[in-house]
């Protein structure tokens, strides 16, 4: 039986705390491109994009990307991704568990001549394979191996993210 670490209200509290972190970092810039890694990813770039357009009143354009993280990673948006150049890239996925997910998303991304890629995750377990460091954290676990951090959205008005 999975154990709840954080409830719906919980979730909703660290959206809004990520999406202040961000802006509090980024306050300066024109425009950050939040970049959602696969669905769940999507789903928190969505929520952090919809608080940081109210935290920066507008004033920062919020440009978001999906990605899927195939074997090659396929980006997806509403905007030119030349664009990207010289601006701040947030990748964001719901658990950091070996950091191999975001950096598949990442490699690409070096191409593009960003002037600032940074990582935000709902969770952050301790088992990092890959040098990815989370600059935005909802929450921090130690974990064992076998334990999982499980992000379940697909109630979007009961949002749960479980130990099992």
């Amino acid at each position: 039986m999975p154990n709840t670490i954080l409830n719906h209200k919980q979730i909703g509290y660290k959206f809004i705390r990520l999406a202040w972190q961000v802006y509090e970092n980024n306050m300066d810039e024109s425009s950050i491109w939040l970049v959602g890694i696969d669905q769940r990813g999507h789903f928190i770039a969505q929520s952090i994009a919809k608080a940081l357009a109210e935290i920066s009143q507008q004033r920062i354009e919020v440009v978001q990307v999906d990605v899927l993280n195939q074997a090659e990673p396929v980006y997806h948006a509403n905007a030119d991704l030349s664009e990207m150049s010289n601006g701040v890239v947030i990748l964001v996925d719901d658990v950091l568990n070996s950091g191999k997910t975001i950096m598949k998303a990442m490699v690409p991304m070096l191409s593009m001549q960003v002037s600032k890629i940074q990582v935000a995750v709902l969770a952050s377990r301790s088992h990092k394979l890959y040098p990815i460091k989370a600059d935005y954290v909802g929450i921090s676990m130690a974990t064992t191996l076998h334990e999982h951090l499980t992000f379940d959205n697909t109630q979007p008005d009961q949002l749960l993210l479980t130990l099992n």
